[in-house]
C-alpha cells in the first residue's frame, strides 16, 4: 500500500519553539507548507496535516516519498546515504532524471523556500485523524 492510513498515521513531533527554516510549495496541488529548522519535508507535511505517500514512514528505505526539487536546489541539505544510493539507482534506470533534483522527502531539510513536485500530497481530513467516538 502506497498511502498512510488513518490507523497507522505517524505524527511528526511538534516543535513550536523551532524557527521556520522555509516554506515548501508542493506541485501540482499548490500546497504551501512551513518547514521548521531540523524538520524533513515529510515531517513538516505531517505536522501541518498533509498526507505524503510513503511505505517506510520516514526511514529512507522505500523511496515512495521521493520528490523532484523544482526550485531551491542550493537551499537543501546534502544527500544522505539512502538518498545517494537511490539516486544512483534511478540514474541507471532513467536517463532523463537529474539525480541532483530527486530527493527523499523523509531525509531532506531546507534553509529557505523551495518548490517540489510530488503528486499525491493532500490535506488529510480531520475526522480521519481523530479516534472514533465509541458512543
Amino acid at each position: 500500500m502506497n498511502d498512510r492510513t488513518a490507523g497507522s498515521t505517524p505524527t511528526a513531533e511538534s516543535r513550536p519553539d523551532e524557527p521556520i527554516a522555509g516554506r515548501m510549495t508542493v506541485q501540482p496541488a499548490g500546497h504551501v507548507i512551513e518547514v521548521r529548522a531540523g524538520e524533513s519535508l515529510m515531517q513538516a507535511a505531517w505536522r501541518e496535516g498533509y498526507h505524503w505517500p510513503t511505505l517506510c514512514f520516514g526511514v529512507g528505505q522505500c523511496t515512495a516519498c521521493k520528490c523532484e526539487l523544482v526550485e531551491g536546489l542550493d537551499l537543501v541539505s546534502p544527500h544522505t546515504e539512502p538518498e545517494a544510493e537511490m539516486t544512483m539507482d534511478l540514474a541507471r534506470r532513467r536517463r532523463r532524471i537529474d539525480p541532483r533534483r530527486v530527493r527523499l522527502a523523509c531525509q531532506v531539510k531546507v534553509r529557505g523556500d523551495v518548490v517540489v513536485r510530488k503528486p499525491g500530497v493532500r490535506r488529510v481530513e480531520q475526522e480521519k485523524l481523530l479516534p472514533e467516538d465509541p458512543n
